[in-house]
C-alpha cells in the first residue's frame, strides 16, 4: 500500500474532505437547506461523543413534530393574525 492510500483512509483526510466542502458549499450554494459539510460534521461529532448521537436523534424527532393550534395559549384563547384581533380568555 502507497502512502497516499493510508493518509486518505485517515481520519485527518476525512477532517480535510469536509472542510474543503466546506469552503465549496459556503461559495457555490445558496443558503438553502441543511450545507452537508454540516451534517457531515455532526455525523463525524457523534462518532467521537456520546451524547451527541441523542442530540442529532432529538433535533430530528423536534423537526417532524406538528404544532398544533392552542397547544401553548390557555383554553378557548385565540389569535387572529389576519382580522388582527386576539381574544384570550383567563382562567378564574
Amino acid at each position: 500500500m502507497s502512502l497516499g492510500f493510508l493518509f486518505a483512509m485517515s481520519l485527518p483526510a476525512l477532517v480535510a474532505a469536509l472542510f474543503v466542502l466546506a469552503v465549496i458549499e459556503r461559495f457555490a450554494r445558496g443558503k438553502k437547506g441543511t450545507p452537508m459539510a454540516t451534517a457531515g460534521i455532526g455525523e463525524l461529532g457523534a462518532t467521537f461523543e456520546a451524547g451527541k448521537r441523542d442530540e442529532i436523534e432529538y433535533r430530528k424527532e423536534e423537526r417532524q413534530l406538528r404544532d398544533e393550534e392552542g397547544d401553548a395559549a390557555p383554553p378557548g384563547s385565540r389569535v387572529d393574525l389576519d382580522g388582527g384581533t386576539a381574544v384570550l380568555k383567563l382562567p378564574d
